[in-house]
């Protein structure tokens, strides 16, 4: 019904009576994400005071249930496995429809970029995974457009570091192209560290710009960190238990010459995308390639192999990796998109060489939106 009312609003039929009139039937408990979505474009058909305070009400009670970061946003909700295949339910389409509803009663909202950029990171190939996830992004995105792009670019980006003019950049005609303006460190902290950056755009359409901040750390001894991601990380002999021991003062002690695994544990609150988890390891120590025949007791039966996507134990999500790399000084595993839940993986690495090593912290991050990340601490390793 909700549906229904959407559809004739699209046609142009003024349905807010009767979607205030369905909602005091059903409430908020009873009707669904998407029919939330459906009825608040049925409700701004009509400016009037009842429609007009249920769409505040409505809006209200979506904003409970959006899982925002730095740029992107999506709506948290859930249906049993026989729903969905009755539904056609998927997030995405709820993503999409909510988008639409917000483009309908607050298009100025900073959350309907960041579902965009949402959706637009569910995509493969050109594609949602669904006829329906097709539809309703489509349906959602030729909104967004008309609203936020319908000026056609036509303007001239300034930037500048107080009264330091550091660059510009015109724009002329549509495009994905991306100017890059670097500023070196040492100009940002000369003098005084109180400084304004400003950017200025003369002309018509609409700029879309991001700020990040590359540093290294001034210390080797780094806490721990939680900025979208928590990591664990731990060590466990193979052959033998004794192999790897940890001290009172939580340095490790391996033997020499023997193999350690490591076990990395990352868990996250919310949807990620474009996820790399790397772990650096101890100078000391080189990967092993588990894949290989023999790697770890010589027996062909002893090779890791990936476990099923869909198998849990104790609670960690296993085998949820896309890819995988072992190189000389890391090791690193890569996934598109990473729902809530707590993961883990890990790898086999030989104490190669006597010493005292220092051991990086193992760190996650949104590769492209690097400002959700999280590190476990720095650790010592004794090899002897």
């Amino acid at each position: 019904m909700s549906y229904a009312l959407y559809v004739r609003a699209k046609n142009g039929q003024n349905v807010a009576d009767e979607a205030v009139k369905l909602f005091e039937r059903s409430g908020l408990k009873k009707l669904s994400l998407e029919a939330l979505g459906w009825l608040l474009v049925a409700l701004s058909t009509e400016q009037n005071k009842q429609a007009t305070a249920l769409i505040d009400s409505i809006y209200k009670h979506l904003k409970g249930k959006v899982s925002e970061t730095a740029e992107t946003a999506n709506f948290i909700t859930s249906y049993g496995d026989d729903g969905q295949s009755v539904m056609l339910h998927s997030n995405q389409r709820t993503d999409a429809i909510l988008l639409e509803a917000l483009l309908h009663i607050d298009p100025q909202s900073t959350l309907c970029t960041k579902i965009c950029k949402g959706l637009q990171a569910h995509k493969v190939k050109g594609a949602w995974k669904s006829t329906q996830e097709n539809c309703f992004v489509l349906i959602a995105l030729d909104k967004y457009f008309h609203i936020k792009e319908k000026d056609t670019p036509d303007f001239v980006a300034k930037i500048w570091l107080d009264n330091d003019y550091c660059g510009q950049h015109q724009y002329k005609g549509r495009t994905t192209n991306t100017t890059t303006v670097d500023i070196p460190m040492k100009v940002v902290l000369s003098q005084s560290n109180d400084k304004n950056l400003i950017m200025q755009k003369d002309g018509s359409g609409r700029l879309y710009y991001r700020i990040a901040l590359n540093y290294a750390p001034s210390s080797l001894q780094l806490n721990a960190a939680n900025y979208g991601f928590k990591i664990e990380r731990t060590y466990v002999g193979v052959d033998d238990p004794s192999h790897v021991q940890k001290q009172e003062d939580n340095t490790w002690k391996f033997k020499l010459g023997e193999k350690v695994k490591v076990v990395l544990t990352m868990a996250t609150t919310q949807r990620r995308y474009h996820i790399a988890l790397v772990d650096y390891l101890p100078a000391g120590c080189e990967a092993l390639n588990t894949q290989l025949k023999g790697t770890i007791t010589g027996d062909t039966e002893s090779s890791v192999t990936r476990s099923d996507p869909s198998r849990y134990y104790s609670n960690y999500i296993l085998g949820w990796t896309e890819h995988e790399n072992l190189r000389d000084e890391r090791a690193e595993a890569f996934r598109s998109l990473l729902w809530p839940g707590v993961y883990q993986w890990s790898y086999i690495m030989r104490a190669t060489c006597a010493g005292t090593f220092i051991m990086p912290p193992a760190k996650a991050e949104e590769m492209y939106s690097p400002e959700n990340f999280g590190r476990s601490a720095t650790e010592k390793a004794i090899i002897n």
